[in-house]
């Protein structure tokens, strides 16, 4: 099963962002887009895990001492890929999350999970495969004002590939 940590939001702040993809969207009409109940923030990916191991995963996310936090939302950005870029939302930095992701990565390598090498690059996936017929839009176009977006709980989501796209579900959240 393809497992992955992340932090999901409450009903306002999925709104808020939500909106910013409708602005995006009048741009990129064929872009893909997650979908509300998909909206997240990955910690950590783990990619396919035996069944097996999942109890593990759990421990790691037990052992966590999550502080509640509020991310304040102001990046827009794109990371290129084939086929179109994959858009992004960002937050400004956050110590808390940043020791978050930390203790989490720190977790799960105890317990023998590799994790990504690279750096973390908290973001919250809007649109992928974007390519736009005309101008690209500017920042303060799709995100005019700062989303302030409360969390105060990690959740182990497993990830169901479809050919409608991934279905996510929460396997255990603290």
């Amino acid at each position: 099963m393809r497992l992955f940590f992340a932090l999901r939001f409450p009903q306002d702040a999925v709104q808020a962002i939500c909106q910013v993809q409708q602005r995006l969207r009048l741009y990129a009409p064929s872009a893909r887009y997650p979908g509300p109940e998909n909206l997240h923030l990955t910690l950590a990916f783990l990619g396919e895990v035996a069944p097996s191991r999942l109890g593990e995963a759990q421990a790691a996310l037990n052992a966590l001492r999550p502080v509640p936090m509020t991310l304040h939302l102001t990046q827009v950005g794109y990371f290129s890929q084939g086929g179109g870029g994959l858009w992004w939302l960002g937050p400004e930095p956050c110590p808390e999350l940043f020791a978050l992701q930390k203790e989490l990565a720190s977790q799960l390598e105890c317990r023998g999970f590799s994790i990504e090498p690279k750096a973390f690059r908290p973001h919250i996936t809007l649109a992928r495969k974007v390519s736009f017929p005309g101008d690209k839009p500017q920042k303060k176009v799709l995100l005019p004002r700062a989303i302030q977006v409360p969390c105060r709980r990690v959740s182990l989501m497993r990830s169901q590939l479809t050919p409608r796209g991934a279905l996510y579900t929460e396997l255990a959240g603290k």
